[in-house]
């Protein structure tokens, strides 16, 4: 029984970080809209569950969330799985795989502002309170999110060193 060759050790590089990539991604999805459905709500309006605070929310007419806040924090889930398929398609590099996921989480911290903003303003006008996040998870998203920036800013400046020394040694 041989190992792998360079080619396949590398495929199969690839293929760990694409999926990683995809896992990661779904996880702060799902963290995002527990957060949004349950977590703030709850810690929000402390001694009543979810399901009564947007039972409320829906009764005082201001709008408890709806198709819309799923629809946003599901297109990161979705782009991740495209990435995976153009990603492994094409054999990407490793960097540009691992660049991609990490804007998508860049990206995280946006859609979970755009995705929370009405149902943050739904609880805030039902109960004459702040609209921000009630509860941790929010910081921890967004902890995230620029985590993924200063890493991605890390890729990009190691693309760049790796540039300028492999044209160094083609002018030597």
């Amino acid at each position: 029984m041989g190992g792998m060759n360079a080619n396949e050790s590398r495929r199969s590089v690839l293929v760990w970080a694409a999926l990683t990539g995809v896992v990661v991604v779904c996880a702060y999805a799902v963290v995002a809209l527990v957060q949004i459905l349950v977590w703030n709500p709850e810690a929000a309006v402390p001694g009543l569950t979810a399901d009564e605070i947007w039972r409320q929310v829906g009764e005082a007419q201001q709008g408890p969330p709806n198709a819309f806040v799923v629809g946003v924090i599901a297109l990161g889930p979705m782009m991740a799985i495209v990435l995976f398929a153009l990603f492994v398609v094409t054999e990407a590099g490793v960097w540009s795989t691992v660049a991609g996921y990490l804007a998508l989480l860049v990206m995280g911290g946006p859609g979970y502002f755009v995705a929370s903003f009405g149902p943050g303003m739904g609880l805030a006008d039902t109960y004459y309170i702040s609209g921000g996040d009630a509860s941790g998870a929010g910081l921890a998203l967004g902890s995230v999110s620029l985590l993924a920036l200063v890493a991605l800013i890390a890729v990009f400046i190691g693309a760049f060193v790796r540039d300028r020394r492999e044209r160094r040694l083609l002018a030597a």
